[in-house]
Parts: C-alpha cells; structure tokens; sequence
C-alpha cells in the first residue's frame, strides 16, 4: 500500500520581526501615533509582522485593533504582564530574549537596541538619473542605491545597502532595509520626511533639529540613529 502524498511541509526561513515597545498604556495614547507612522512610511507598516513588548499591563484587544487598523500584523507578546491576556486570544508567548528583532517604540519616533539580522547579498549599485516624483519608490534590492536628482516629497527610496543623493532629500530614506546596520544614506540637502537604518527610523520633526537644509549624513552608532552635517 503506497503512503499518502504529505499534506504539510516545514521549510526554515528568516523572516524580520519588529518588537514593537509599549511605553504608554493609555489607549487613547495610540491611534494618532500610528496614524502618523502610516503616513510617514505606509509601504514599511503594510504587513509588518510585530511581536508586543510591554512591562505596564494594557487593553491587549484595543492594542491589537489598532495595529490592525494600520496593517500591521501582531505574531506574539513578550513574557510579562500581557502573557495570560495573549494566550486567552490565541497569541504566541515568547521570552524577551526569544524574538530576533528590531526595536520600536509607540511613543519615540527614533529607537534603540536594534538585533542582528541577516544582509542581503551585495549586488551593483543602482544608478537612479532622473528626478524621484512624489508617490514614487526605488528600490535597489542587495545593493547601494545612488540618486543623481532630487527625492521630492512623498517619494520613496529604499536600499537593502547604503543610499547617496547628490540633491535634495524631501521624501524618504530606508537604507539597510534587509537589516544592515552598516547602511548609511547621505544626502546634499537635507529636508527629509523620514530617515531609516536597519528598521531603526526618525521622522520629520527630529530631522528638522539636525543639520535642516544642509548636507547630511545618517548612520547607526550604539543602536542609535546619528544624524550630521556631512561635507561633500
């Protein structure tokens, strides 16, 4: 008698989590924030799968709703104070330990303590000559990204390795998107919307006390996001 055919199959793969830190229980504490990182970087939040940190016991369904609402896609919780509320809604528990993450945070737009992840294989640079238009998004996969024009507002610009823009930057960086933390993005004028390394972000109203208007310059030091006058 011949066996069935398998009607499952486990396959390993490395798939980047964000750890998600609760730093304000109040509910009414979350929806606006969220909002504000769903305009600031809606392709990063569509699908993002996020593991729940929290030390302060909180309304887990209102939390989940809310990160629901804005697409993003709560896996588990940390051992803590919502480990019971996780498991009575069918969440995974894990130790804090347990999750290879990235930090963030819902109260501070720049975060800290982002873990290890795997880099992309490093491919040749992309060369991008014209203009990056509002709605707009480039994406140099495994490889460095160069922008020989402007990123106007509302444009997007994404490389799993370094970003260089001889213009002005008035949408978004995310370079080291695969989770190099090496990745840095510069640029000839800084006016950006949000800037990213690694999963480690700081949007708008922060970038505007740095080096505003000049050439910039963004790089991870301590798990920190550095942002700098740079010469070109």
């Amino acid at each position: 008698m011949s066996r069935p055919s398998p009607a499952l199959e486990l396959k390993g793969r490395m798939l980047s989590i964000t750890r998600l830190r609760v730093l304000d229980a109040a509910a009414n504490a979350w929806p606006a924030q969220l909002a504000e990182f769903g305009q600031q970087m809606p392709q990063a939040l569509k699908g993002m799968p996020v593991v729940i940190d929290s030390e302060v016991d909180v309304d887990l369904p209102a939390l989940l709703n809310a990160l629901r609402g804005v697409g993003m896609q709560p896996l588990a919780v940390s051992d803590g104070p919502l480990a019971e509320k996780a498991r009575a809604l069918g969440l995974a528990v894990i130790s804090k330990d347990g999750a290879k993450t990235v930090a963030a945070a819902t109260s501070k737009p720049q975060q800290t303590a982002p873990a290890p992840a795997v880099v992309a294989q490093h491919k040749p640079t992309r060369v991008v000559s014209d203009p990056v238009r509002s709605g707009q998004q480039i994406y140099a996969e495994g490889a460095d990204l160069i922008v020989l024009a402007t990123v106007s507002p509302g444009a997007e610009v994404i490389a799993d390795g370094c970003i260089h823009i001889y213009g002005k930057l008035s949408g978004r960086a995310i370079a080291g998107a695969k989770g190099d933390e090496t990745a840095r993005v510069f640029c000839r004028k800084l006016d950006a919307e949000l800037i990213a390394i690694a999963g480690i972000y700081t949007l708008a109203e922060q970038i505007k006390d740095g080096p505003y208007g000049q050439p910039a310059q963004a790089y991870l030091a301590g798990g920190r996001l550095m942002i700098e006058a740079h010469s070109q």
